[in-house]
């Protein structure tokens, strides 16, 4: 019986991994990602083959956290994500720009600032 230990447990290790092992592919395919990834990140189906394989994983990152969320507040943020991701990459360096300023402020300015940018309309504000 000792004899036949090693044996068998060559045999196991010469199988394949289980799928469920695998590591998960770093640039997947929109088919590829599973229901609650596809549900959550849904505003970006039509673009998400033709992201960078780090944005795909950065927005892979964030869906434990949104699909927590109760539903009118992931809808909220997915919006915000669709709108980001339509940004060209200058219109999204002058907004981290400007995020950086706007954090370099005294709190009373900065919380001053951000009162005046919630009282815009939205189109307003997502112009900015």
């Amino acid at each position: 019986m000792n004899r036949m230990l090693p044996a068998a447990l060559l045999c196991l290790a010469a199988l394949p991994a289980p799928a469920v092992l695998a590591a998960p592919p770093s640039d997947p395919r929109w088919d590829q990602l599973g229901v609650e990834q596809q549900q959550v990140l849904a505003p970006l189906a039509p673009e998400w083959n033709r992201y960078a394989p780090d944005k795909k994983q950065n927005l892979l990152a964030i869906v434990p956290r949104l699909s927590g969320l109760p539903a009118e507040q992931r809808q909220r943020v997915q919006r915000k994500l669709k709108t980001w991701s339509e940004l060209s990459q200058q219109q999204r360096r002058e907004i981290r720009a400007n995020w950086q300023k706007l954090q370099q402020l005294p709190p009373a300015q900065r919380e001053q600032v951000m009162r005046r940018l919630r009282a815009q309309t939205p189109e307003a504000s997502n112009a900015q």
